[in-house]
């Protein structure tokens, strides 16, 4: 039994052992960025018109509106897509910001590419995708994830034509109580639905997180630093249900793993899973996340005027908007 396999019957979110592909170009045929265009054929044109009034049908019945500016009929309107897509269009290395993943002499323990910085509308959208339901955003957020997957060659080639198996970071129970949902399972399987995950990757939800008592869980976003890293400590483990016959520790031994996670703060969560992957035989060689968050210090360093843009941030989204 292949690990491909062993994983696809135990995983129940249908995110695993999705193998890579990646779409063939012509020889001499330029490559762009992948977005939807005008269908050329009159079935392509009757499909997509057909789409478009299946929304429309649901907005009628269910109204909701941009998470961004408000526009009706739309969980992310067309001009706040694009400023999505611009605010990720540029991936970077992002493991600085994050003091859990460097250590006291500077030294890079985890390599992170980040696809965007967490502010304006990339923050709005996730905090909108994860913490208010709104799991149609998933696909917009993944093609931003999907970027990141893309140019992790490129920002660490090392990692160029080798065989990388995506590990997500797991929602605790809780979350998963208040969610209905994983938003890091979403966005891989929107990812793979739309056959954007590169090639030579696949996912496999290896991590899961362990039970506590309720009075000892508490939630990451209202503590600090120093109580984020002490609050994941031995948090997570190994998935036990593969299937029969499957034998972990004889198939992640030497495999090359990247964790995928949403937002990038201490670093805290992907240090925890890089040693729960680790003592499983695990290579640890980088992480990808949708957004990370500037440190202190990066914050300081702005200028005045680029503060009081991002400020009033949502000001300018609503004298658009008039």
């Amino acid at each position: 039994m292949t690990l491909a396999t062993a994983v696809g019957r135990a995983d129940p979110e249908g995110v695993s052992a999705i193998n890579g592909k990646q779409n063939s170009t012509a020889s001499g045929a330029q490559t762009g960025g992948r977005h939807r265009g005008t269908g050329g054929q009159l079935w392509v044109r009757c499909l997509l018109w057909w789409e478009l009034a299946w929304w429309d049908f649901l907005y009628l019945v269910m109204p909701g509106e941009c998470v961004v500016c408000g526009r009706d009929d739309a969980a992310l309107c067309r001009d706040c897509a694009r400023l999505l897509r611009q605010q990720c269009a540029t991936p970077y290395r992002a493991e600085s910001s994050a003091d859990a993943l460097v250590s006291a002499w500077g030294q890079v323990l985890l390599p992170v590419v980040a696809a965007g910085v967490y502010r304006d509308a990339t923050s709005v959208a996730i905090l909108a995708f994860k913490n208010h339901g709104r799991t149609s955003l998933g696909s917009h957020l993944g093609r931003a994830l999907a970027g990141g997957l893309d140019a992790l060659p490129q920002l660490l080639p090392n990692l160029a034509d080798r065989e990388l198996v995506l590990v997500p970071v797991p929602s605790s129970g809780a979350s998963w109580r208040r969610r209905g949902y994983d938003p890091v399972a979403l966005m891989l399987r929107a990812i793979a639905r739309e056959h954007r995950l590169p090639a030579g990757m696949q996912v496999i939800p290896a991590l899961a997180v362990k039970m506590r008592p309720p009075w000892r869980s508490r939630r990451q976003k209202s503590l600090g630093r120093a109580a984020r890293r002490a609050n994941v400590r031995n948090t997570l483990r190994m998935r036990g249900n593969l299937g029969p016959g499957f034998r972990r520790s004889a198939n992640l031994a030497g495999a090359l793993v990247v964790v995928v996670d949403d937002v990038l703060t201490t670093g805290s969560t992907l240090a925890e899973a890089t040693k729960t992957l680790e003592k499983a035989g695990a290579i640890v060689c980088a992480a990808v996340v949708l957004a990370a968050a500037r440190a202190p210090d990066q914050l300081a360093a702005e200028t005045s005027i680029e503060r009081h843009l991002e400020n009033i941030f949502v000001q300018k989204m609503n004298i658009r908007m008039r």
